[in-house]
């Protein structure tokens, strides 16, 4: 694959110095990037998806969305439930009082009332229980729950956590009676310690929020540049002018590539710096369990992680670019790259639930699967350099197999002119 990589290179870099000179190439490049990405700046929809959509959707889906959660939680482990109670025993019902575990009450139709939320869950006790548990007996109570609703799964565990209780206290009773020492039924007791850093856990919450984050605005925010520089322009009619120019296809080609990369990257860097802000500077204050996280990166690993991230947005780039030089209208155009949207976005999101992979080569020379395995290594702190450095290279060589089709279409008057 390098030897492919760098054998494009040459046979590109050869080809451009026998039509023209390099350093003329490089110049029509440059004039054409400055030219398109400022007109991209100038678009406000290029602003708004580079800036302002980061810094309003990352606090949100970083600190919202896990606050309410929190918040959630918070209510129903701090408000006691109401369960209906079926049945008689004296010390089960007092000690439901006495741990505030639950609020026994009564009711007609204790199943009709679970089934209006007047009480949360239905606690069955069977006839003679006490009686049952005095001669050494084992007795079996029935808990109803509604398992669709999160408060009644929250009861359940209280009315489960009662019943523990209640048992471990006829169990001493038992014991005692028998003069022996409830130790001995715990003869083994486990001690447990995390040996995690406070990077480490950053890590893994930058691990399982970073990589889909860079993947869906690597989309996102070269989307409408490349759909405005080909398809765009195609409709507009001022493609045409733009080919009788001194520029070669190619030097079009990259040029308008490099003002997508901006934009991709720009999306990117937007939403790493914002994120990084709202969880190093938000969940000390909003998720009070996560007081002690330090979230930051060192520099060297930030530096490869959007190394990665921008062979990802230059490969993404590139197949955007080439499905809109094949599009017959912006239109057209949308409806080819928003596949692209699921394509990369989903193999991300099964990164972090197939980690046997991680440790197979072949991983790291998939496309899109290769960069998220990189990055995720890299903020996990478990760099592989053999894998990292597949990934960049075969990265690179997909980015380059695009920008090549791209070329080759932009260089076909049938694909150019089709209506």
């Amino acid at each position: 694959m390098i030897r492919a990589a760098l054998s494009w290179a040459t046979r590109r870099w050869n080809g451009a110095a026998a039509g023209e000179d390099r350093g003329e190439t490089w110049r029509w490049i440059r004039a054409i990037y400055g030219k398109e990405t400022l007109e991209a700046i100038r678009d406000r929809r290029t602003l708004l998806v580079m800036i302002l959509l980061p810094a309003l959707f990352m606090p949100l889906a970083t600190l919202g969305l896990p606050y309410l959660e929190q918040r959630q939680q918070h209510l129903i482990q701090t408000v006691t439930p109401k369960v209906a109670i079926m049945g008689e025993s004296e010390g089960l019902i007092h000690l439901a009082y006495t741990t505030r575990l639950i609020t026994p009450v009564r009711a007609k139709d204790p199943v009709a009332a679970l089934r209006a939320r007047t009480v949360l869950a239905v606690l069955r006790i069977p006839p003679k229980f006490e009686a049952i548990v005095a001669r050494d007996g084992q007795a079996h109570v029935g808990v109803l729950y509604d398992a669709s609703d999160s408060e009644s799964t929250a009861a359940r565990t209280r009315v489960v956590e009662l019943i523990s209780r209640y048992s471990q206290q006829i169990v001493a009773l038992r014991l005692a009676a028998r003069h022996l020492n409830p130790r001995d039924l715990l003869p083994v007791v486990l001690d447990e310690r995390n040996v995690a850093t406070q990077r480490q856990l950053s890590g893994l919450l930058l691990a399982s929020l970073l990589p889909f984050f860079i993947a869906m605005w690597a989309v996102v925010g070269g989307m409408s540049v490349a759909v405005d520089l080909a398809a765009g322009e195609k409709e507009r009619g001022t493609l045409e002018s733009l080919l009788v120019t001194p520029p070669s296809r190619e030097a079009i080609v990259l040029g308008k590539f490099l003002s997508v990369v901006t934009a991709s990257m720009g999306a990117v860097i937007g939403v790493i710096i914002a994120m990084m802000v709202s969880l190093r500077w938000g969940y000390p204050y909003l998720l009070h369990t996560v007081k002690q996280l330090d979230v930051s990166l060192p520099l060297g690993t930030a530096v490869l992680v959007m190394g990665v991230a921008l062979l990802f947005s230059a490969l993404v780039s590139a197949v955007q670019l080439a499905l809109s030089i094949y599009a017959r209208s912006p239109r057209e155009a949308q409806q080819f790259i928003t596949p692209l949207y699921f394509v990369t976005v989903f193999p991300v999101l099964a990164v972090q639930y197939v980690s046997e992979w991680q440790r197979s080569g072949w991983a790291y020379l998939a496309p899109v699967l290769n960069a998220f395995f990189a990055i995720r290594e890299l903020l996990l702190g478990t760099v592989n350099w053999g894998h990292l450095l597949l990934a960049t290279v075969s990265s690179a060589f997909y980015a380059a197999l695009a920008l090549e089709i791209a070329i080759i279409l932009m260089s076909r008057e049938s694909v150019v002119f089709r209506t």
